[in-house]
């Protein structure tokens, strides 16, 4: 028993030294300098949170290189593994549900937000849902570490310019806040919080909407909603604008499929598409910019007019099927509301 507590003891300490040595370079170095001289930074603070930081092992799988895996809106065959359906991974009939009990808890804070935003109540709630299932996934990784294992530490990698900006924005929100940032937990990438705001964003756009003068986006869902609200508004969202219209079908399918490959981004006017015989029902200035958007229901192409709203909230996650998902989401959670 003793010589497996030896045993134990001393894969412990070798594991740690380990961690420690990872992080007793010249990056890191380079990072404390910096902090300091910039932002006044205790050096001594520094250096024991990198002191301390212990490699999370679990965190390696997420980045290491693994099988390329086609995403997809609804397009997953049965028995295709590496294929990611985005509707069903959230437009589920749980995240429906808590979106309306969402809906129903917060009602107030959501009008308040919508009313100051333009942000319809069901688009913020659809975010909330997709990013942590209105915050019972928060993630469970040290924060700290893990930003300093993308970008000065083992896990460094294409992108250790982006992490070290986002744990310089962390520090100095830890510190604005007088939050521990070793105690501090989030996603596998630093995302914070129910609407997983990475650092910079935090700083940027999360708001104090409960007038308690700190914006907390772990256990104030007004803040979260808020903020939310705050960061669609910020980066583009238009008060009463349309975010996908359906396109009348015609026989143009090569046409929409070439203009559905192109950018998301809003680029062609609508008096162009209409003189290449694609329109809407719906009434639509001839000179607003919109983008083709396509996504497979049941076993048919369903093409849609991209307007500036359905790009906005791309900006919260880059990505035409994130879109997709939280606008078909809200839609859900809306009529479930009604």
């Amino acid at each position: 028993m003793k010589f497996i507590l030896f045993i134990s003891l001393l894969i412990s300490i070798i594991f740690n030294a380990n961690a420690s040595n990872s992080y007793d370079t010249k990056d890191v170095s380079k990072f404390i300098d910096y902090m300091a001289k910039k932002h006044n930074y205790k050096k001594n603070d520094l250096r024991n949170l990198f002191k301390n930081i212990k490699e999370e092992k679990k965190l390696k799988k997420f980045f290491k290189k693994a099988p390329e895996r086609r995403l997809t809106w609804n397009g997953c065959e049965q028995n295709e593994k590496q294929c990611i359906n985005y509707k069903s991974l959230f437009v589920t009939d749980h995240n429906i549900k808590n979106g309306k009990l969402f809906i129903d808890e917060n009602y107030n804070n959501l009008k308040k937000a919508s009313e100051i935003f333009g942000v319809p109540e069901e688009i913020i709630v659809a975010i909330i849902g997709i990013e942590t299932r209105y915050g019972k996934n928060l993630g469970n990784f040290k924060t700290f570490d893990t930003l300093a294992s993308l970008s000065v530490g083992p896990n460094k990698g294409r992108r250790a310019k982006f992490y070290r900006t986002e744990l310089e924005n962390f520090l100095l929100l830890c510190r604005e806040n007088n939050l521990d940032p070793s105690s501090i937990k989030g996603s596998y990438a630093g995302a914070l919080g129910k609407p997983q705001f990475i650092s910079s964003s935090y700083r940027n756009y999360a708001i104090d909407f409960d007038g308690d003068s700190y914006a907390d986006l772990w256990s104030s869902n007004a803040d979260v909603i808020g903020s939310v609200a705050n960061y669609l508004e910020k980066n583009g969202w238009k008060r009463d604008g349309l975010i996908l219209t359906d396109l009348v079908i015609n026989n143009n399918e090569k046409t929409l499929e070439m203009l559905s490959n192109k950018t998301y981004k809003p680029h062609t006017k609508y008096i162009d598409y209409a003189n290449m015989n694609l329109k809407t029902s719906l009434a639509i200035s001839d000179n607003e910019k919109l983008s083709v958007i396509k996504r497979l229901e049941g076993q048919s192409n369903v093409y849609s007019f991209g307007h500036n709203n359905f790009y906005t909230i791309t900006r919260y996650n880059r990505s035409r099927l994130y879109a997709l998902a939280v606008f078909t989401l809200a839609q859900e959670i809306k009529m479930a509301s009604q």
